[in-house]
């Protein structure tokens, strides 16, 4: 019975993606360098954009590599997984040759055996079920950035519209105050700034995030087809294992039976012909008592002929 065929490439495609992406977005911002500066630093008269759009590019960076290192590990479960198919569609003798040691099919499969080896239940849902609370857990440092790079948007927005509004009652006190004035533009920039740099990295952060969680569940979901079609059925002994075993021990049974009856006639028969053989071997054997007999008589007639001949005595 052979498994559906897992595409190994799923993981690569998302990291060629990712490469592409990141390359076009340095590319764009190269290109419009000019557009990007007037916007972050332009009518900037304190350093609060700066930490703020910082702060929220250091987020995203943070998950960004959190996500590159994830991409990369489930890179080498794919290839651990269609190696570990090939095994099994070749019945190679060795189904973990070549495979790392801790990727989560071989976890698996030494779970599967050690747990036969006790004799013990296999529930695969909850190996199921542990497996993937065990697989979310590395997810979690990104969810939990992708969840608040929004919040810091608007949290740099809140505390920009309070540096307008001081500088807007600044400007009410006295209509001639040009630090006001500034104060006022600084807080609109740094507020339309720190939103728009949130909600870029919270689009840019959620594509590949969700690309990554397809990725997991795809892996997760081939693990656990292999499991069920194949590791499961081999070892674990349940009723209808237990039938279908001896099932297949009576017609093995019932194969023997059948040929112990056909060597038995073939016996019957070898001995029908026994009397038979044993007469022509007695007859054989006559004959080549004759046939000696008459050799020896012959060699006396030989040797008596020699002797008249050569005027031999007799001894």
């Amino acid at each position: 019975m052979n498994v559906t065929r897992f595409k190994s490439n799923i993981c690569r495609n998302t990291l060629w993606q990712l490469a592409l992406t990141s390359l076009l977005t340095l590319s764009l911002l190269i290109i419009f360098s000019d557009f990007v500066t007037q916007i972050y630093t332009a009518n900037q008269q304190t350093s609060l954009g700066l930490i703020l759009n910082g702060a929220i590019l250091s987020l995203f960076l943070i998950a960004m590599l959190r996500l590159l290192i994830l991409l990369l590990h489930y890179r080498k479960e794919e290839l651990a997984l269609h190696k570990f198919q090939q095994h099994l569609e070749d019945d190679a003798s060795g189904l973990l040759y070549g495979i790392p040691e801790h990727s989560i099919i071989v976890c698996r499969y030494h779970t599967i055996q050690t747990l036969r080896a006790r004799h013990a239940t296999i529930n695969h849902q909850a190996l199921a079920s542990t497996l993937m609370a065990d697989e979310s857990t590395r997810t979690g440092s990104i969810r939990f950035i992708h969840n608040i790079l929004i919040l810091c948007g608007v949290f740099g927005t809140i505390l920009s519209l309070s540096i307008a509004l001081f500088g807007a009652s600044s400007l009410l006190e006295s209509a001639v105050s040009s630090s006001g004035m500034g104060m006022v533009i600084h807080g609109m920039s740094t507020a339309l700034s720190t939103t728009m740099t949130a909600i870029l990295c919270y689009l840019f952060l959620g594509y590949f995030f969700g690309a990554l969680q397809d990725v997991q569940t795809k892996i997760l979901s081939t693990v656990e087809h292999i499991s069920s079609t194949r590791l499961l059925p081999a070892a674990q002994i349940t009723t209808e294992s237990v039938n279908s075993k001896l099932f297949e021990l009576m017609q093995t049974m019932s194969k023997m039976l059948h040929g112990m009856g056909e060597l038995t006639k073939h016996m019957q028969l070898s001995q029908q012909d026994l009397p038979e053989l044993t007469k022509l071997l007695r007859q054989h054997v006559e004959k080549s008592s004759v046939r000696d007999t008459m050799m020896m008589q012959q060699m006396g007639q030989i040797q008596s002929l020699l002797r008249e001949g050569f005027r031999l005595k007799d001894q």
